[in-house]
């Protein structure tokens, strides 16, 4: 009877840690496996290496895309000046740019500015099983923003809205 009674106290007392419901946004994830997210990660740390950036970019395939040739004119005007980083990875959610941050793509580097465009693949039921929702997207970012700040703390970080998903309206558009 007192075994059992030390069960149920037990029981009672972590409910809630059982009850609270689990937040991929915010759990670190990798995509090491994943074809040429490897190698986009070792390219982002050889960059912070060999840099001294005055802007740094986070995000996913919308910051990524900055690297293809057409987007060129953007760096030669403005970004090459800021010795600027591209930090995007295509198909990051929260939870990549999150494992990212604590290995390594943020040392010996002092920016002035992040700017972080994140979150639309966290809303999207069709390429990945788990959608956050507008809440749990929050936090994912809350904590982005944290890391940055703690490893960064001079820089100053530009947090813009979730962009629009796609050409046309769709089922993401209202939760972004």
């Amino acid at each position: 009877m007192k075994h059992l009674s030390l069960v149920l106290l037990m029981f009672v007392l972590l409910l809630p840690a059982i009850a609270q419901k689990h937040n991929s946004a915010v759990i670190p994830a990798h995509h090491l496996d994943k074809k040429g997210w490897r190698e986009r990660h070792e390219h982002i740390l050889e960059k912070v290496r060999t840099s001294d950036p005055k802007l740094i970019l986070i995000g996913n395939s919308i910051t990524h895309a900055l690297d293809n040739p057409d987007r060129k004119i953007l760096w030669d005007l403005y970004l090459d000046n800021l010795d600027a980083v591209n930090m995007g990875i295509s198909g990051d959610r929260t939870e990549n740019v999150i494992w990212r941050l604590q290995n390594g793509i943020l040392e010996a580097i002092n920016p002035k500015v992040a700017i972080l465009l994140i979150g639309t693949n966290n809303t999207d039921g069709k390429h990945y099983l788990e959608i956050s929702p507008p809440e749990e997207l929050a936090e994912g970012i809350w904590k982005i923003c944290s890391i940055i700040r703690e490893k960064l703390p001079e820089t100053e970080i530009i947090l813009p809205g979730i962009l629009p998903y796609g050409y046309k309206p769709n089922h993401r558009d209202e939760m972004n």
